[in-house]
């Protein structure tokens, strides 16, 4: 007989010390002393130890119990070949519409998992996640009970490719249970026919979701320098109602109300300042994950920079942003960055990049070269040339391509060094680590080009002094429920569910996400999720009727012997109790 846990046979050992309390122990007993029994010398007799351990039961049964619960926790089990029965593979919507009927969702889960041996589980977000691999119906309730549903959309048809690969070669029946309001992907209905086309029996159950809903769905952000003009699209799904909405921040709480009519749209306005805000409808309805919107506007504190050179547009346009503050003089380490036009060589700026500082050189003169810059200068091409964006950094939205050359300078890029735009091979805009510190090397001078007539001037000052000092972008910091956020490495992120670790960030729940210094608000604007009005009426469909497989079904004997052991020690009871009554 085979054992999955051969090495709990060690404790038979533990019988060792029964025998010997047995054998040892004194049992005094009043008998008859007849005085013929001197005569009877010689005569071989047994020990009164080896007496008691021969007669007494209680050793006996003692003795079996340890010997079957050693057995029982060894796993005794023995292999036949049998019929084992059909997998099914449970499709769980999990999205944010789901909440109007999770509770049927569970209960419908659970009458079909009920008859089955072995159930495994697909939970449907934006990405599918296996939630459990053929497990028993007590299994099954209780992930099911551990599920709620999440501000995403749900995939369902990548949901369902992930059941068939869960099904193998063996094959197996998958149950899709949604809502069918909504789903990103491919259409369910020609997923379910492809896969039906292969042998498996797909059927999808309904679990309702009709409901009142009225909930955010859109949300917009404008940089106005001190605060965040934030403005946010409000959308009745129901019956003509009155709102009440609460606006949060460090600027303080207000209150309003507003009278929304069936189907109508109600915007909202107004500046989020340094901090976290927060929106909220104060009401109850269908889904709640729409019902509240936060805002992160990063926290600006006031930037020293200091400008060496002449009047020009480089320093209008630093003028023209607001918390800098500008100066043109002063020593270099009490500056956040340092932008230098026309420059020459200065020993000290190279200490002040290998100590942590950020530099910026806009050069012209295509004869002077400093060390800490990311290329090295060795003259001018006097042709025009188009100018390429190669690695956007920070410049990723400001159409650089349409900037026109009249000339720029011959430089090569130094090894580290990123390009972010060239011309003609030639590196442009570029940028590398230095010590501590950054360097951007900056070709597009007024006189090569006319960039600094483009309204996207003082945008690329302002994008470009924000990446050198580490200040968050507004768009990058207010995210929608959905997306990925790739951290790089397992961390701790404190999310609006608890506490997670992770390298790879889900956005599923609206609220606030802190990890490694960053603040990120996810907000659900999903005006097809948070509509719970149904479209076509889905094709439900059916098994494929009762197939099994024949395997080498293993049989745990285990709870066989625990039910011996329990009636041996009962046995013991009754024995114990019937001396005592003697």
């Amino acid at each position: 007989m085979p054992f999955s846990t051969p090495l709990a046979l060690l404790g038979l050992l533990s019988a060792i010390p029964l025998i010997l309390l047995y054998m040892i122990r004194p049992r005094p007993k009043d008998l008859l002393f007849p005085s013929t029994a001197f005569v009877r010398e010689g005569e071989a007799k047994p020990t009164a130890a080896l007496n008691r351990l021969i007669t007494d039961p209680l050793f006996w049964i003692q003795l079996l119990v340890i010997v079957f619960l050693v057995l029982a926790a060894a796993g005794p089990f023995t292999e036949a070949r049998g019929t084992q029965g059909e997998h099914l593979v449970v499709v769980v919507d999990l999205s944010a519409s789901m909440e109007a009927s999770f509770e049927e969702a569970e209960e419908i889960v659970l009458r079909y998992a009920s008859g089955q041996d072995r159930t495994s589980m697909v939970i449907a977000e934006n990405i599918p996640i296996v939630a459990l691999r053929e497990g028993n119906g007590e299994q099954v309730r209780t992930t099911i009970d551990s599920l709620s549903p999440r501000a995403v959309s749900a995939d369902l048809s990548a949901g369902m490719m992930m059941a068939k690969s869960l099904l193998g070669a063996e094959g197996g029946s998958i149950l899709v249970v949604s809502d069918f309001v909504s789903w990103t992907g491919d259409d369910p209905q020609v997923t379910r026919r492809l896969i039906e086309g292969e042998g498996t029996g797909v059927v999808f159950v309904d679990s309702g979701g009709e409901g009142e809903n009225l909930g955010i769905v859109g949300g917009w952000i404008v940089d106005s320098g001190a605060a965040l003009n934030y403005t946010c699209l409000i959308r009745n799904y129901g019956p003509e109602r009155t709102v009440p909405i609460r606006i949060e921040g460090p600027g303080g709480t207000t209150s309003r109300s507003v009278t929304i009519e069936s189907g109508g749209d109600h915007y909202l306005t107004f500046d989020a300042f340094p901090g976290i805000s927060s929106v909220t409808l104060d009401l109850e309805d269908a889904i709640s994950s729409d019902d509240r919107a936060f805002v992160y506007a990063p926290e600006l504190g006031a930037k020293r920079i200091l400008y060496l050179g002449d009047e020009g547009p480089v320093l209008a346009a630093l003028r023209s942003i607001p918390n800098l503050k500008v100066e043109r003089r002063g020593d270099y380490a009490g500056f956040d960055v340092v932008v230098v036009e026309n420059g020459t060589v200065d020993g000290e700026l190279n200490r002040y990049v290998y100590d942590g500082g950020k530099i910026v050189y806009v050069a012209s003169n295509g004869s002077a070269s400093p060390e800490y810059l990311p290329v090295r200068i060795s003259g001018v091409a006097n042709d025009s040339a188009p100018l390429w964006t190669r690695n956007p950094v920070f410049a990723e939205d400001l159409h650089l391509d349409e900037v026109e050359l009249y000339s720029h300078l011959l430089a090569t890029a130094r090894p580290g060094s990123v390009t972010i735009a060239e011309a003609n091979a030639v590196p442009v805009i570029s940028y590398w680590r230095l010590g501590g510190g950054t360097a951007v090397y900056m070709g597009l001078s007024s006189d090569r080009s006319d960039f600094y007539q483009r309204p996207e001037y003082p945008v690329f000052w302002y994008e470009m002094i924000g990446w050198l000092t580490s200040i968050p972008d507004a768009s990058e910091s207010n995210r929608r429920t959905g997306e990925i956020v790739r951290l790089g490495e397992t961390i701790q992120v404190n999310a609006p569910g608890g506490r997670i670790e992770t390298d790879v960030l889900l956005l599923d729940r609206v609220g606030v996400y802190r990890f490694q210094g960053r603040t990120l608000a996810a907000n659900m604007y999903d005006p097809v999720e948070s509509n719970l009005a149904k479209g076509e009426t889905l094709n439900l469909g059916t098994f494929a009727g009762g197939r099994t497989s024949e395997k080498v079904i293993e049989r745990d004997l285990s709870p066989w012997l625990v039910l011996v052991a329990a009636a041996l020690i009962v046995l013991e009871l009754l024995i114990i109790r019937r001396r005592r009554e003697a």
